[in-house]
């Protein structure tokens, strides 16, 4: 089994932005829950969005990498 999301599971991956932030990936919708560049945390409206609603960021899928465990 893949450890990918698949956009018909109800499956979401934790993910970072080359370390930095926090956000969730559920098939191609990504929410972002505390911004990598200003580390503000987002309210629900904005991080499903895919921006911070503080500074307006909006991050690149390039910088996507899985978040690792504490």
């Amino acid at each position: 089994m893949s450890s990918s999301p698949d956009s018909q599971s109800g499956e979401s991956v934790a993910v970072t932005f080359r370390g930095r932030g926090y956000a969730r990936l559920r098939g191609t919708k990504l929410s972002v829950l505390i911004c990598p560049r200003c580390s503000q945390r987002n309210a629900p409206k904005a991080a499903d969005q895919g921006y911070c609603q503080w500074c307006a960021y909006e991050p690149s899928r390039d910088d996507i990498e899985p978040a690792q465990a504490a």
